[in-house]
């Protein structure tokens, strides 16, 4: 009987030990670890001040190479490509592990206007602090200063999209200074020409799909909603474009002496523009919106607590037209969005004429239902049952001499649009892993966002599910003067990116 209960209490013992030593390398392979924030800052800083507008090739180059060196020194095997004119980054950070996640990030920047912001260069990073609505420059020395998650960093790219791109970069180091392996193998794609529409993604990645092979994309692009709370975009809109343009004399007339004789080009495009939407802007081209939302979607619509209509009006200061449940709602549709309007180059305006030519630009944006080709031809239709003889090319003198209704259409399509199930096992691993890394149960899941990304090809040839990660803040001014992230953001995208990497994607089997 003693014999029996010292081997009982041995048994015991090592089965304790066992556990115990599971139960530290659960914690280990699970661990997050701390990244020193100042240095995180002051790195991004360095990052912010390398324009990188599109059409900078020298500054896309310094750029390419930041991200290159800063994911190398974080064990990262990298390696830029050059395809169709178009120069990519590509990485592994490949241990082992049986699922792979794949990255996509945006190198490039939209172009700057440097008058209209409030610094002097706006490559050249400003941190400010917010006070009762109004942004105060930080008077202290770098040296001095210690970094505030109520700090705000000012520059080109900070949100769109160098803030998500450090994330990255911020997590990988933290990762491999710790010496904790991710439990996926990562694959970075940097694309260098976003914001010129990416044209030769699509071809890129089916030239490479055997490097790209991966489980699911995980995009690092765009803002929170209105909420800023922790969010997950499961689309986005397509997009494309088209200019409408009506004719009149070969030449500018006087208005004085033609006005009444000759057909006026503002009138025929603004009855054009009249027949195409009514007084509360919705469309009215026969077939544009084919969709009808699924029970199980107007559901979801009546229960999402954020980014409502009173959320926008209050952000506004405008009343909104209300056409949907929420706000979210709008983007399960396409929309049509007049750009701008131009007599003949542009130049001439408030003079006494009557322009030879008006032109229209608008811009559509796009779901999985309505793709380009299919909308161009309703518009197409639309414009003929208005009376309108439809071109494609520049009117020739005979057209216009011979055709008292003429409209001429160029179209041009980018982004195609794309939308991943709320279900999808990627964005269940992506909620977990954010809540682990930031310690907390809210992230906001949203079923796609009212923009549009260059993700389709990905998904079409590599046959996975994509989703964004939306890191930046809801006011930081994306495309315009002023562009800034909140360092709170910043450092909760390194948390939650941290949070991702150390959690097991459990697939469907």
């Amino acid at each position: 009987m003693l014999r029996a209960q010292s081997i009982l209490k041995k048994c015991s013992s090592l089965i304790g030990a066992a556990l115990l030593f599971f139960s530290l390398y659960s914690h280990a392979q699970s661990a997050i670890p701390v990244f020193n924030k100042k240095e995180v800052v002051e790195e991004f800083l360095e990052y912010l001040s390398l324009p990188n507008e599109s059409d900078d090739p020298d500054g896309i180059e310094k750029n390419l190479l930041f991200v290159r060196d800063h994911l190398e020194e974080s064990g990262v095997t990298t390696e830029l490509i050059h395809f169709q004119e178009v120069d990519y980054l590509y990485g592994v950070f490949n241990e082992g592990a049986p699922h792979t996640l794949l990255i996509y990030l945006q190198l490039d920047a939209l172009d700057v206007y440097a008058p209209n912001w409030n610094q002097s260069d706006p490559f050249v990073p400003v941190i400010k602090q917010k006070n009762n609505g109004t942004f105060f420059p930080i008077s202290s020395s770098e040296d001095e200063r210690v970094f505030s998650e109520d700090d705000y960093v000012f520059a080109r790219g900070a949100s769109d999209s160098k803030g998500p791109t450090f994330s990255l970069l911020a997590a990988l180091r933290s990762l491999f200074e710790s010496d904790i392996k991710p439990s996926v193998t990562i694959k970075i794609i940097g694309d260098t020409a976003e914001e010129k529409g990416s044209k030769t993604l699509s071809s890129f990645v089916q030239s490479y799909r055997n490097k790209f092979n991966a489980d699911g994309l995980l995009i690092l692009d765009g803002t929170r909603s209105l909420a800023n709370v922790p969010t997950l975009t499961y689309g986005a809109r397509g997009i494309a474009t088209f200019t409408l343009t009506t004719y009149a004399g070969l030449v500018d007339l006087h208005s004085g002496q033609y006005g009444s004789i000759i057909p006026n080009p503002w009138v025929e495009m603004n009855q054009i523009v009249a027949s195409m939407m009514d007084n509360d802007q919705n469309v009215l081209i026969e077939g544009f919106d084919p969709y009808s939302d699924s029970a199980e979607e107007l559901s979801y619509l009546k229960e999402l607590q954020y980014g409502g209509y009173d959320e926008l009006e209050n952000r506004l200061g405008k009343p909104l037209l209300k056409h949907y449940i929420h706000p979210q709602q709008a983007f399960h549709h396409p929309s049509l969005i007049i750009r701008d309007y131009f007599a003949n180059d542009g130049k001439t305006k408030g003079l006494t004429r009557i322009p030879s030519s008006v032109s229209a630009v608008f811009e559509m944006r796009l779901t999985p239902e309505t793709p380009a080709k299919r909308q161009f031809e309703y518009i197409r239709n639309h414009l003929k049952k208005q009376g309108y003889t439809v071109i494609e090319s520049e009117a020739t003198n005979e057209q216009r001499a011979k055709t008292l209704k003429l409209v001429r259409i160029q179209t041009s399509t980018g982004s195609v649009a794309f939308r991943t199930p709320l279900n999808s096992r990627l964005g269940d691993w992506f909620e977990e892993g954010i809540k682990k890394g930031l310690h907390q149960n809210e992230v906001l899941k949203l079923t796609t966002t009212g923009g549009s990304q260059p993700i389709a090809s990905f998904i079409k040839t590599l046959n996975i599910d994509a989703i964004a990660l939306r890191i930046p803040n809801p006011d930081a001014n994306i495309h315009g003067p002023n562009e800034n992230i909140a360092l709170k953001n910043l450092f909760e995208g390194i948390q939650s990116l941290l949070g991702i990497f150390t959690t097991d994607f459990k697939d469907d089997n």
